[in-house]
């Protein structure tokens, strides 16, 4: 049971992850390009903070951070307080792509939930949830 129960999470989010990949090329952008885009938007981080929460070298966040520049999506803003360091700011089209992808992510889902009943969808939001919280605390 516990296998199927991994096995059919694991095909969920790869199927999601393909959607998601494909409606991101739509809008001209990489999965890690959206995701930068969330983190500067939620978090306003310096270019040293998104190679940490990236998990990627100086050198990749910075083409990176030059392909979404040259789009207008972002922008590098030096420190007043120390010019070494460079804080990124999400741009108005930045937000805009953004929304739009996240509307398109969510009419998917949408569809896909309105084939289930309120109750089926009550029962596995609560299952969700629950397994979220059980693994949460074993992975303290």
């Amino acid at each position: 049971m516990n296998e199927e129960i991994e096995v059919l999470l694991n095909d969920i989010l790869a199927l999601v992850r393909r959607k998601n990949r494909g409606l991101m090329e739509t809008y001209g952008i990489t999965p890690l390009q959206y995701r930068a885009l969330k983190i500067i938007k939620d978090e306003h981080p310096t270019m040293g903070d998104l190679c940490d929460l990236l998990y990627l070298s100086s050198s990749t966040v910075t083409e990176l951070i030059d392909r979404l520049e040259s789009n207008n999506l972002v922008r590098r803003i030096r420190s007043k307080e120390d010019r070494r360091v460079i804080l990124l700011e999400i741009t108005d089209e930045g937000i805009s792509l953004l929304e739009n992808i996240r509307e398109k992510k969510l009419e998917v889902l949408s569809k896909a939930l309105s084939l289930l009943s309120e109750e089926e969808k009550d029962e596995i939001k609560r299952s969700l949830i629950r397994l979220y919280n059980v693994l949460k605390e074993e992975l303290k």
